[in-house]
């Protein structure tokens, strides 16, 4: 079956979805793969691959699903190529369970950071501002609890309870979504 030609527009968009899933492209094939070196070869190797049949990609609905395909058979080729050495290579149907595997909690992680943005948007301005500057890591606990005339510890009491909430939050939002557990 031929390759379409893909036009500027679709190669732009293909760079932006390559861009947006390369941590967790990186991240699938680390799970599959143990030596650094044979990580980022074949983390090379599949973003190549992807280039070269970025023609499919307009027709594509999941990208990173289609990318964890190329890097699933590239790991696989790695190994192959390495059967001789001393590592210790899993069997292929351990493998792809394991890649699955890897796919569902990546999918699960997606839904869990979506439910915390949307519990975050809906914390009171003054609580997500209160997060935001104890967690940026800019200001100590001491000095916020200073400003705001509390002790650290009714800070720290305060970080809890809406720490609470926000938990509360993205666990129902996750069961109203038919989600996992954070």
């Amino acid at each position: 079956m031929p390759v379409p030609s893909p036009t500027d527009d679709d190669s732009a968009a293909f760079v932006a979805e390559l861009l947006r899933h390369q941590r967790r492209i990186y991240l699938f094939i680390a799970s599959l793969l143990a030596s650094p070196t044979d990580i980022e070869d074949v983390y090379q190797q599949t973003c190549l691959a992807l280039w070269k049949k970025r023609g499919q990609f307009p027709e594509v609905r999941d990208f990173f699903a289609w990318a964890c395909g190329f890097a699933r058979n590239e790991a696989l080729h790695q190994m192959r190529s390495n059967s001789r050495s001393r590592h210790l290579y899993l069997p292929d149907d351990l493998l792809a369970t394991l890649a699955q595997e890897f796919e569902r909690d990546l999918a699960a992680d997606d839904d869990r950071l979506l439910a915390l943005t949307t519990c975050l948007g809906r914390l009171q301005t003054g609580h997500r501002d209160l997060l935001e500057r104890c967690y940026r890591g800019i200001e100590t606990i001491k000095d916020i609890a200073g400003e705001m005339s509390i002790t650290p510890a009714a800070l720290t009491m305060r970080l809890q309870r809406i720490r609470h909430a926000l938990l509360k939050c993205v666990e129902a939002a996750l069961a109203a979504a038919g989600g996992s557990n954070p």
